[in-house]
This record gives C-alpha cells, structure tokens and sequence, in this order.
C-alpha cells in the first residue's frame, strides 16, 4: 500500500498517566500487577499452548456482535500488563483513534484500525471463555524458537517448558530464514485474535491495516529490532506502519477523557464502510 508515512503534529508527552516514563517495568506504580501478567505469560506461553488455543478461537464460534457491542465490552477492562493506564479501555482506543486522526485526517482506515486495534482483549470477558490476563493482553513474541533477549521479564521464560527443548530453543527452531511472519506463530493474545476475527469477516481494510492489528504488541520486533532473520520483504514494508502507529497506542494513553457520544457517528460511519453490521467473534 503506498501511502506518505509523515511526521505530523502529534508531540510524545515526558510522562505517562501516573508521571512516571512510559514503559518503565522497575518503577512502575502498578509494577507487581504487571510483573506477575508477565511471569504467567512468560511460563504459560508455549508453542503447543499456542497451537491448541488458535485453533479453538479460529472457530469463531464465541458470538455474533458489531464492532461497538465488542467497543462497549471492554468498558470495565483494565489491562494488568499495561504500566502507562488503568483506564478502561474504551477510552484508550478513542485516545488512540483521535490522536491519529487528527495527524492524518485523510487515512480514515487509520483511524478504525486505532479505534479497534484492541477489540482482541474482549477474550477476557464470560462470552469468550474468561481466558486469563496473561493468555489476553502484553508484549507478543515467536514461539517454536528461542526467547530473544530483548523481551521484557525475560528470566521468566527458564520456566517455560520450551526453553529447554532443542526442537525450539534455537535462532530459528522450526522456521526458516525469511520464512515471513505470516508463517509464524506468536504468544496468544488480543493481537492475533483481533486480526483473524477482521480477516475472517472479510474486512476491506488495507493489509497495512491487518499487519499493525496483529503484530502491534511485537515490541520485540518493533522496538528493539529483534527476529529480523524472520521477516520477508512485505514485513518490512508494512513495519514502517506498526511504528507510526505506535506512537499514538503508548502516548496517547491519558486521563483527560473522550466524549464517547461525541465521536461515535464519525467511528459507526467508518465501520460500517470496512465491515460487515455483525460479526462472528
């Protein structure tokens, strides 16, 4: 997709909601919260539990809903890996969709991927199984190979079954150089079940669009530059995309609260334009 990647007007506040640096794991205020999402991540996220989890929600067989039923879900969650925030989400996705839109007025596919980046964290709600906080929200990474150094609480993955078993604990473990990451599987989470609920239900959203969906809590990758060796060219191409993106998902976060009524029209439109009145989730 050729679109003009810009540096716009969108300034990076110096500190997060609780004054403190944005992503900052050692001083956190909400460090033990988000330090044992991330232990329980860490041990819990092995290749086979990925494998048999995707395959369940693949189905897609856990409700039929719009997009704004999945939005007002999400109204009393609050996300225990996320050190910045402890506001419900709704309002960090419309903190996140207006920052953008407001630096690119003319992307309205931005705009909705902003606005639903996050919908995959509904899989903590009774409709979808309550699956856990470390099985739903954090930072993503490969399985069926080694843990990069990179990724944060790292010393919790010598708990995981996988890091000991030559078959995954190499450079590559299963997969082969420039194998694209469409050809790997990544931890389980909101990312990845976000993105096959869009592709699934046939969404006309951009691949750009999908790419950032699915792999915008990869901060391994986007961020430290890790597991280049598993992307090919249409990877790095739509990368550039997850990083702008970024930007307005970590910085956005606030606690000066969006008119939800307000917006509302202006996201239904653009919803509708992309996909489908209901949806199988």
């Amino acid at each position: 997709m050729e679109l003009a990647l810009l540096d716009y007007g969108f300034t990076v506040p110096d500190s997060n909601a609780f004054g403190q640096s944005f992503r900052d794991y050692e001083g956190s205020v909400r460090l033990s919260i988000v330090e044992n999402t991330y232990r329980l991540n860490h041990i819990n996220q092995t290749y086979d539990f990925v494998k048999r989890t995707r395959e369940e929600y693949a189905k897609l067989n856990k409700a039929e809903m719009s997009i704004w039923e999945a939005i007002e879900l999400l109204n009393s969650f609050v996300d225990e890996s996320d050190p910045d925030l402890d506001e419900p989400q709704i309002q960090h996705l419309l903190q996140s969709a207006e920052a953008i839109r407001k630096d690119y007025p003319n992307e309205d596919w931005l705009h909705l991927t902003a606005l639903i980046h996050d919908l995959g964290k509904v899989l903590f709600h009774s409709k979808f199984g309550s699956l856990p906080q470390w099985a739903v929200v954090g930072d993503t990474q490969p399985v069926g190979c080694a843990f990069d150094e990179s990724i944060v609480y790292h010393k919790y993955f010598k708990e995981n079954p996988d890091y000991n078993n030559p078959a995954y604990n190499t450079k590559l473990g299963i997969y082969s150089e420039g194998c694209g990451l469409e050809n790997v599987l990544m931890s389980w989470g909101h990312d990845d079940y976000m993105y096959m609920v869009a592709k699934a239900n046939g969404t006309t959203l951009p691949s750009a669009a999908l790419f950032t969906i699915r792999y915008h809590s990869f901060y391994p990758m986007h961020n430290k530059g890790a597991y280049q060796y598993l992307m090919n060219d249409e990877d790095r191409e739509n990368l550039k995309w997850v990083q702008t993106f970024n930007k307005y998902d970590l910085y956005s976060k606030s606690i000066v609260r969006i008119d939800v009524e307000k917006v509302k029209p202006y996201y239904e439109s653009l919803i509708k334009k992309y996909f489908p009145e209901k949806l199988r989730w």
